[in-house]
């Protein structure tokens, strides 16, 4: 069990998210997470009760694609110290144990209850879906996420080892192209498109890295904000004025596609100073604890979203949308954070991390790390 905690430590996202000898060094990732998640929880929820025909509006508006950059980013913080101490080949095969893994498992969990009740629910899939797993992330709700992740690590390990070589200016470059090329490359079988559009966010947090490790560096101090904070003001004006009802991005014209970079961004480096001051204070303790829980939140949310959603509409139909929205949220973040430590303490880690046998197919020689 020591060693499974241990290696968890690295498993979501790529990261340590403590550290007991320096407080407050790491543990701002974490609430980062947290804000993420329980918005990814609130959306789901809310598109749930929309397609139910349930009358309620959205309270935060953000383009879809808004949230999801967060993780690239902190993925890219970790990535060349994870990288360069594995080697390409131990690397690839690692993300592939961490990341593809639990992929295959949950998703195929998750499809299996979708079709199994697929008359209580919204969903109407059926066992092609299964294909679709491997060639088709999004069909599969939110765990196109996982999939894109390691294609987009991937990517970056097979271009840096081989060609680029971890330079910054090098890196930053094929990050623009890709992003450009993913406005005209519609296609997400194999997650090219995800791959392609979140690969500069990924790369971003691997050129801030060592700025932000720095807790007493100059972004931790702050001064920054006078410079961003009005240049970000402005351009939150202009695409409220220009963008009203762009939910997603594919919804965006060129200009807002560009602009989306940078608004992004700042946003998750103003959501990153916030957690790392919360984290400073030792306010909302609660909220990093369910940031360190983040990937078990995010793969078995939507089970339990929905069946709150179908079980309360079916006992008391003339419930508040408001309130049903605040229950289904609740139950989203809560439950699968007991599920967790339920199937863990029960000895279900093979949910999770892949057993020992599976483990020695994946490294076929190699030494697993």
């Amino acid at each position: 069990m020591i060693g499974f905690k241990v290696y968890l430590e690295t498993f979501w996202m790529s990261s340590t998210v403590s550290n007991t000898t320096k407080p407050n060094r790491r543990g701002w990732i974490d609430y980062a997470r947290g804000f993420v998640i329980i918005y990814v929880v609130y959306r789901h929820a809310l598109t749930g009760l929309l397609n139910s025909g349930v009358d309620i509006a959205n309270v935060i508006y953000l383009v879809q694609e808004s949230s999801m950059p967060v993780f690239f980013i902190v993925s890219g913080i970790f990535i060349r110290s994870s990288a360069l101490k594995r080697g390409l080949d131990t690397f690839v095969r690692f993300k592939f144990e961490s990341l593809v893994y639990p992929y295959l498992v949950w998703a195929a969990i998750h499809l299996t209850i979708q079709i199994a009740f697929n008359s209580y629910s919204n969903s109407d899939k059926d066992l092609y879906y299964f294909v679709y797993l491997f060639i088709y992330p999004r069909a599969i709700d939110q765990f196109w996420y996982l999939y894109t992740l390691f294609a987009v690590m991937f990517l970056f390990a097979v271009l840096n080892f081989k060609i680029l070589k971890f330079n910054s200016l090098a890196n930053l470059l094929v990050a623009i192209a890709l992003y450009f090329i993913s406005f005209y490359v519609e296609t997400n079988y194999f997650a090219v498109h995800d791959a392609f559009f979140y690969y500069i966010f990924l790369v971003f947090g691997f050129l801030i890295a060592d700025t932000i490790f720095d807790v007493n560096g100059i972004f931790f101090r702050g001064k920054w904000l006078f410079y961003v904070l009005p240049f970000f003001v402005l351009l939150q004006v202009y695409w409220f004025f220009h963008y009203p009802n762009a939910h997603f991005v594919k919804d965006l014209d060129y200009i807002g596609f560009i602009l989306f970079v940078p608004i992004t961004i700042i946003g998750a480096l103003l959501l990153f100073f916030i957690s790392y001051k919360l984290d400073q204070w030792g306010y909302l303790k609660t909220l990093k604890y369910i940031g360190g829980h983040s990937l078990y939140i995010y793969i078995m949310h939507l089970i339990f979203t929905s069946a709150i959603r179908v079980l309360v509409l079916r006992i008391y139909p003339s419930i508040e949308p408001f309130v049903l929205l605040i229950l289904i949220i609740v139950g989203g973040v809560v439950i699968p954070i007991f599920c967790y430590r339920i199937l863990i303490r029960l000895g279900f880690n093979s949910l999770f991390v892949p057993p020992e046998r599976i483990r020695k197919i994946i490294y076929f020689g190699s030494k697993p790390q």
